[in-house]
């Protein structure tokens, strides 16, 4: 009972603190709100129609099937980036191909298998990543439909030159029976394309939770400036209290501006002309990701107060941090239209892993397996960062 009131006790001192400075809380809550509605309805159509140039294609062999000219045809395409492996089980390698696509890692993925007899051409299945805008896979079936085709038309070529009247035998082998290419079904083409406010309502959410680390960290700065630390020392109450009562009231904020933001991408944007927000049909999976995401932003924030000396300091750095975070976790840009190696990059930002966590139930409809390594990630981060700061915390509470 007196662990509860104790408990009870730091959270009303941390909300009457919050609440003494409503026009910045109003501006916190109303902020993400605002963003989302300006950048969803000015960037829909550049999510409608934007075509990543070049698109990444891998390219997957079986030991035998010869792939040299059909690789050397689809890397003269300027518009795709092919990579290219060899392995020597074809049905691995079309399951590795369906991963690859569906989890985003590639735009497409061609699977070439051996051929059973000379007789037989072989078979080179197309999978296409299902989160693409229509426009860019029809592009990119275009274009590996096209690098098939010349192909077959050096082949063609190759067997008229050997049998005409004046080259019979003069000119080069014909070349294997080119590859017959298939395109994949089963609903790898017919997932939910993202729109503007699948990107832009989960991205101005995070940078909001984020951004709650200066306002935090100000917070704690100011009761060590004040002389609040001081006086804590002398009551009976333990660090983990006081912690856990600075961490709940910015826990209900962050949830509150989410909610904002989701509704607001449901129910207003479509009255305005924009995108309306589909949430998917995982409610748990979402709690899942706004909680880890939340105390991430809040360890986050508590970790830097601990460190920092000033107010200044801890405005600026925080600042700063969490825009950087947010312009190489994809949020400020989206990720797709960055280059490979800032597509790379962006795995070390917490907010990538949110966001990526929120796409994945609203773009592919996945359920909790679907966010799970997200999810992870940001309560690992979390972790790390609010037991850093309890241990700092509890250090400066300490008698001296």
């Amino acid at each position: 009972m007196r662990r509860a009131a104790q408990l009870r006790g730091a959270l009303v001192k941390e909300t009457l603190g919050l609440l003494r400075d409503k026009e910045a809380l109003l501006m916190l809550i109303v902020m993400p709100a605002v963003f989302v509605l300006i950048m969803s309805l000015a960037l829909q159509d550049t999510f409608r129609q934007n075509i990543p140039r070049p698109m990444h294609l891998v390219f997957l062999a079986g030991q035998g099937a010869g792939p040299g000219r059909l690789l050397a045809a689809l890397r003269r395409e300027h518009s795709l980036a092919v990579s290219a492996q060899v392995s020597g089980d074809d049905r691995a390698e079309r399951a590795r191909a369906r991963t690859l696509v569906r989890e985003g890692h590639a735009a497409l993925a061609v699977v070439l298998g051996r051929a059973r007899h000379k007789a037989v051409p072989p078979t080179a299945v197309l999978y296409v990543n299902p989160a693409l805008p229509a426009q860019m896979r029809a592009l990119g079936i275009s274009l590996v439909r096209r690098a098939f085709a010349r192909v077959a038309a050096d082949r063609l070529a190759s067997i008229v030159r050997r049998v005409a009247p004046h080259g019979r035998g003069a000119g080069p082998e014909p070349l294997a029976r080119p590859a017959r290419l298939v395109v994949a079904k089963g609903g790898l083409d017919g997932a939910p394309v993202p729109t503007s406010a699948q990107q832009n309502a989960p991205a101005w959410a995070l940078l909001a939770m984020f951004f709650l680390t200066v306002p935090l960290s100000v917070a704690v700065i100011k009761e060590r400036q004040q002389g609040i630390i001081t006086r804590l020392r002398a009551l009976p109450v333990p660090s983990w209290v006081l912690l856990a009562g600075k961490i709940l009231p910015y826990f209900l904020i962050n949830t509150l501006q989410l909610l904002m933001v989701l509704g607001e991408g449901m129910y207003v944007l479509p009255l305005l002309g924009g995108d309306a927000l589909t949430v998917g049909h995982a409610p748990f999976a979402l709690a899942l990701v706004a909680a880890a995401a939340n105390l991430a932003a809040i360890g986050y924030g508590l970790l830097l107060a601990t460190f920092v000396q000033s107010q200044e300091q801890a405005t600026s750095f925080g600042a700063v941090s969490v825009l950087i975070m947010a312009a190489i976790g994809g949020i400020l840009v989206p990720k797709m239209v960055m280059p490979a190696a800032m597509q790379e990059l962006s795995v070390i930002s917490p907010m990538s892993w949110g966001l990526d966590g929120f796409q994945a139930i609203f773009v592919r409809g996945d359920g909790l397996a679907g966010v799970l390594p997200d999810t992870l990630r940001l309560l690992g981060f979390g972790a790390v960062c609010l037991i850093v700061a309890a241990v700092r915390f509890h250090r400066e509470l300490r008698p001296q």
